[in-house]
């Protein structure tokens, strides 16, 4: 149900080598709780005139009193600029949760022939995934086969990897590819666009029985999920969220 909070700054850091993503750690003040499915964003009120700008929580639902956000750093964008001056212990006031970018979990019953999920992401999409994947597989314990597709441009873009290497080694179930569009030399994982790894790992068409979750900005979501269609996934299993 969305609701209004007050919510206190404990902490923040960037995640990428090229401080271009910066991730920010509130703990509520007033409510002191927060129910979301994971996908939901919430949205900040940024300046006096009431201005606000939307945010995807990167942290999963079990953490009631408190949410992470991620932001992707635009030079002299309003959202960045106040979250760049924001300091611990101050507090922002945030509508939520919204959106409806969420895992649909009648897949997962057995009346169900869909299972297994595919999750494809560019740039600061990955938040919502990255909260849905890891809520799937700790808390709901997920069995299912689990990809992700994730595409960015250089490897000082890149973080979270640490944190996937451990997933994929804590649930052989999680599997994970990073795909780089302006990659260096020494980059031996795939290149170019999603897209084009999505053909290289499903050659053949064999998404029938799969369901997939797009997020991105809006042209490289629908042409993922074109692509997603093309190998065979029918179009009411694929899900989307499309960033401005």
């Amino acid at each position: 149900m969305e609701m209004k909070f007050t919510a206190k700054l404990s902490d923040k850091y960037y995640l990428s080598e090229n401080r271009r993503f910066l991730l920010l750690k509130f703990e509520l003040v007033e409510p002191n709780e927060i129910k979301f499915e994971a996908g939901q964003y919430l949205s900040i009120k940024i300046s006096e005139r009431g201005e606000r700008r939307s945010y995807s929580i990167a942290s999963t639902p079990d953490n009631t009193h408190g949410f992470s956000l991620l932001a992707e750093i635009v030079k002299g964008g309003l959202g960045s600029n106040y979250l760049l001056n924001l300091n611990p212990g101050e507090v922002v006031e945030v509508i939520g949760p919204l959106g409806k970018f969420v895992v649909n979990e009648k897949s997962d019953q057995a009346t169900s022939n869909v299972n297994n999920k595919l999750f494809v992401a560019t740039g600061s999409g990955i938040v919502p995934i990255w909260s849905m994947i890891n809520d799937l597989l700790i808390n709901k314990k997920t069995l299912v086969p689990i990809r992700l597709h994730w595409g960015m441009k250089r490897e000082e873009d890149l973080f979270w990897v640490d944190n996937l290497e451990r997933l994929s080694e804590a649930h052989p179930n999680f599997v994970y590819d990073i795909v780089l569009s302006r990659a260096s030399d020494n980059w031996e994982l795939c290149t170019g666009h999603v897209q084009d790894c999505l053909m290289r790992d499903f050659p053949n068409g064999e998404l029938n029985n799969w369901e997939g979750y797009v997020c991105g900005s809006k042209e490289i979501v629908l042409d993922i999920c074109a692509k997603l269609e093309e190998l065979k996934m029918k179009k009411e299993d694929i899900y989307h969220e499309k960033f401005t």
